[in-house]
């Protein structure tokens, strides 16, 4: 199929990676149909995507999603979600409903269409709280520690038992924390930067648990890779995608205060519920020999890249 007959619709198109990953598809060629809960008047991030004739924006709940909003389709991109693991410990049923209730709504409508070729769900490295090996493979067991990352390993595993039942055609792309120009404000790496930038202390949760940054051009070229890519390739697979170095979250609180050039002092507070002796040491290596995906943009280079888009705030 070409691109320019193939459609694919995106679940949290409004978002951060929806947006990213729907202004990369159309620039492809492809058609796109964005699916979120946010009125269009208000989905700042497709404002330009909304004039674009190869774009659809459908304004709707992922739980209400039908089966005639996935005809036409031939992959859809799953990344509606609750994102925060902080909301998690205060409405952990929210979360819940969001993430595992949502998947289900949609794992459904696909099968009753029965036209989707690859559904891609994008998954978190909070599904594996307490590693049993290193670096971390797909093969590893979900073993969530937090909220979150129970609801995301819920819906993964929905994931594979609609697969296993029914066919559903599904891939699961795995990141641990995405940064980079328009990211979510909640995340810590926006905090930190916007706290230094205006000489304020940054405020670190712990400090010796692991992050592997993903910058987000990485993570839409991953994910474009995988939707190019045969179907009997990647369908039923899991990736990890992500930049494949591991640093402490001190060693990452210390690369901001570089970055943003503000010699603020460093706080630290107590680690989340079930954060301490967190690691994230993703092996990348099934991706790249799959998918040819190598990661382009190094941590720090992802934190000034994200640092100059910051400064553009203030």
């Amino acid at each position: 199929m070409r691109e320019r007959d193939a459609r694919v619709l995106i679940t949290g198109a409004a978002g951060f990676a929806g947006s990213s990953l729907a202004r990369a598809l159309l620039h492809r060629g492809y058609g796109v149909t964005g699916l979120d809960i946010t009125p269009p008047g208000h989905a700042a991030l497709l404002r330009r995507e909304m004039s674009d004739p190869g774009f659809t924006y459908l304004w709707k709940s992922l739980q209400d999603v039908q089966p005639s909003d996935v005809e036409g389709h031939s992959t859809v991109v799953h990344l509606a979600a609750q994102p925060d693991t902080p909301l998690a410990f205060e409405s952990p049923r929210y979360t819940v409903m969001q993430n595992v209730e949502g998947t289900v709504a949609l794992l459904e409508a696909v099968r009753k269409t029965g036209c989707v070729s690859k559904l891609m769900f994008a998954a978190s490295g909070n599904e594996i709280g307490r590693a049993l090996y290193f670096p971390i493979d797909e093969d590893h067991p979900l073993t969530p520690h937090n909220p979150y990352g129970f609801s995301k390993a819920a819906a993964e595993m929905a994931l594979s038992a609609w697969r296993l039942a029914y066919g559903v055609p599904s891939i699961v792309m795995s990141t641990g924390v995405v940064i980079g120009p328009n990211m979510r404000r909640e995340v810590f790496v926006f905090k930190w930067l916007w706290d230094a930038l205006h000489g304020k202390p940054i405020v670190v949760e712990g400090g010796k648990q692991t992050r592997d940054l993903a910058f987000i051009d990485d993570v839409v070229r991953a994910w474009i890779l995988a939707i190019q890519a045969p179907v009997e390739k990647v369908a039923g697979q899991k990736f990890f995608i992500g930049s494949g170095q591991e640093y402490t979250v001190e060693d990452l609180a210390v690369i901001c205060r570089e970055v943003a050039a503000h010699c603020v002092p460093i706080q630290y507070t107590g680690y989340r519920p079930g954060e301490e002796g967190h690691r994230e040491a993703f092996s990348a290596e099934k991706a790249r020999k799959a998918l040819g995906y190598t990661p382009q943009v190094t941590t720090r280079e992802a934190i000034a890249l994200t640092a100059e888009w910051v400064r553009s705030l203030l």
